[in-house]
This record gives C-alpha cells, sequence and structure tokens, in this order.
C-alpha cells in the first residue's frame, strides 16, 4: 500500500501526530484523516509511506512486519533509524 502524507500545514502537535499515525495507517484497515494526500492499495503488504514533512524533507518510510513496532511507537523515529542504516 501507499500513502501520501502532507504535514506542511498541519498544526497537529508531533505527539499527536504520531499517535494519529500508528491508530489510523498502521492497524488492519487505513483510516485517512486530514494530512493524507493520497491512500493507493498495490496489493503489497508493506505500507510504503510519502511524508511531505514541515521541514521541507521529503521522507520515505517502508514500514512492514520488521519495523512496524518501532513505527507504531514512532513514525519519525522509525525514519531515523532507516536514514541511519541506510
Amino acid at each position: 500500500m501507499k500513502i501520501v502524507i502532507d504535514r506542511r500545514d498541519c498544526a497537529c502537535w508531533d505527539p499527536a501526530c504520531e499517535a494519529h499515525f500508528a491508530w489510523h495507517f498502521l492497524r488492519g484497515e487505513v483510516t485517512p484523516v486530514d494530512c493524507t494526500v493520497e491512500v493507493q492499495d498495490d496489493g503489497r503488504p508493506e505500507r510504503a509511506f510519502t511524508i511531505l514533512d514541515r521541514d521541507g524533507v521529503e521522507k520515505h518510510l517502508v514500514v512492514d512486519d520488521a519495523n512496524w513496532a518501532a513505527a507504531y511507537d514512532s513514525w519519525l523515529l522509525a525514519w531515523e533509524a532507516g536514514q541511519a542504516a541506510g
């Protein structure tokens, strides 16, 4: 599944954003919120996110079984860990 999120104009506080991310995008059914630009079911089990972020960086995060728990706790820390891993 491919999901595009635009946080550039979102006023949601970061901890609330992380809770919304987990609740709306990482459970069984995706339930879009205000910042959701696109949800495309491509039949793949992983969820590939493009996050247009407030810092001007377009962040790409793929969530699968290996990093689901980390992304559920904090999508930003999961993205940072993915960047550090290369």
